[in-house]
């Protein structure tokens, strides 16, 4: 079935917003249809973009770190290529908006799903391939991830602060640490995310002020792993973990 104008312009805002274009918008439209709505869905290049994007950031990051061993790089792809970090790319650029999906989908919060966003990020990148290539692929890759190359991988030495946070605080027999996102700033395409995770100690002494840190990113996983990577270095908090 031909594709309707209103569908055609729809998908030629988000080809203007992701800097791409498309030589077949069937395939883009496809990228974009959940199994909700259709037999005919994206479920197949959401298998196919999972691997187009594995080689481009696997590449990238053998290309950026030549010094890293197989497990540190094989780390840092795995923060990159999470579900929850397609999640956040997809809300960027407003992706939810352009898919197409049942009723039922749409009204239960299918547009800003985060499995949904990062389905169909997937999938979208499997049929930039298919339209023009590996190269396109990965002009589009690298140009969607750069703000959070940016971030992300100070990473010639990545850690897992929040991890790391995690496991002294179980050590100490304290709560868990726990996460929010206390501001946006910037466009929809360029937020900024700052994160504070507090840190409460048990039982009576949990009526203390806990032990809190902020931190700032382009991507909510990346702030809460500067919160917790601040949190570890602030001096009240790094005298007790010394002297535990």
């Amino acid at each position: 079935m031909p594709l309707t104008l209103a569908r055609v312009q729809q998908l030629k805002d988000l080809q203007k917003a992701l800097q791409i274009e498309f030589q077949n918008l069937e395939l883009l439209d496809l990228a974009l249809t959940h199994c909700s709505y259709s037999a005919r869905n994206n479920e197949r290049l959401e298998f196919l973009g999972d691997a187009v994007l594995k080689i481009v950031i696997s590449e990238y990051l053998f290309q950026t770190f030549p010094d890293q061993d197989e497990g540190s790089l094989t780390k840092i792809r795995a923060v990159l290529v999470s579900d929850s970090m397609l999640a956040e790319i997809g809300a960027r650029f407003a992706i939810g908006r352009y898919l197409l999906m049942s009723r039922n989908e749409s009204g239960n919060g299918g547009a800003v799903r985060k499995s949904n966003l990062a389905d169909s990020l997937e999938a979208l990148l499997a049929a930039c391939y298919l339209d023009g290539g590996l190269a396109g692929a990965r002009q589009l890759i690298l140009r969607i991830f750069q703000p959070i190359f940016a971030e992300e991988i100070e990473l010639a030495d990545y850690q897992d602060y929040k991890s790391i946070l995690q496991e002294r605080v179980q050590a100490l027999g304290w709560k868990l640490p726990e996460y929010r996102v206390i501001q946006e700033s910037g466009p929809e395409h360029n937020k900024v995310f700052t994160s504070e995770v507090s840190v409460s100690r048990p039982g009576l002494l949990a009526k203390l002020r806990p032990y809190a840190a902020q931190g700032g990113s382009k991507t909510k996983k990346g702030a809460e792993q500067q919160a917790a990577k601040n949190l570890l270095q602030a001096a009240n908090f790094r005298g007790i973990l010394e002297r535990a």
